[in-house]
């Protein structure tokens, strides 16, 4: 069973997810913490995912993304969320997310994405993949420097098929090719998003002590 722990100091959305999450056959649940900072604190079981909020008290879920992931590189982290905005999302994905889920995607819908985060996909809810999407559309269509990279065909029709809906999985289905395909594929538009147009982003970041 793959285990999963999650920081969110909304009572009533993490008791909901604990709760559907106890009652998944594949997961086993760790513990559930209220800020970033507790989570660090403490010694319980190191999860295979965690599910993050952004918006936390004390040290915020994008400080804490950067922490955690230096102390538990192999720690596969969601974003969990009310926050639409490219800048929070950019910087979540830069830093190590695997995913970027609105609060609002509904329980089978967590369930999955953790299960395709695990098998190495980049779950995002389908909003979410159209601001990703809308700013490579911007992006590809202005002049490039010699530092930056467009987006190929394929890694475009990798994207919208997120925007679909697709899981990990389904885009490989869909679009014909292997799921280690798709995995280098989400790899490169990570890659790229961390350097098309995104300088001042990238630089505010590593601010982050």
């Amino acid at each position: 069973m793959f285990k999963v722990s999650i920081i969110e100091d909304d009572i009533s959305i993490r008791n909901g997810i604990t709760r559907f999450i106890k009652m998944q056959e594949e997961f086993r649940f760790i513990q559930s913490y209220g800020s970033v900072e507790e989570y660090l604190a403490g010694d319980d079981e190191v999860p295979d995912v965690l599910l993050l909020d952004i918006e936390l008290p004390g040290m915020t879920g994008l400080e804490g993304l950067f922490h955690i992931k230096k102390k538990h590189p192999n720690t596969e982290i969601l974003m969990l969320t009310v926050y639409e905005d490219k800048e929070r999302i950019f910087k979540a994905l830069q830093a190590g997310a695997g995913g970027y889920l609105l609060k609002n995607t509904s329980l089978p819908k967590i369930r999955a994405s953790i299960l395709e985060t695990l098998d190495g996909g980049a779950p995002m809810s389908p909003l979410i993949a159209k601001k990703v999407l809308s700013f490579f559309a911007v992006e590809t269509h202005q002049t490039a420097s010699a530092s930056e990279e467009q987006l190929t065909a394929r890694e475009i029709e990798v994207a919208r098929s997120l925007i679909d809906g697709n899981t990990y999985k389904q885009v490989a289905y869909y679009l014909h090719i292997s799921p280690g395909t798709v995995k280098q594929h989400i790899k490169n538009i990570y890659r790229k998003l961390e350097v098309n147009s995104r300088v001042q982003l990238i630089k505010e970041f590593n601010k982050i002590p």
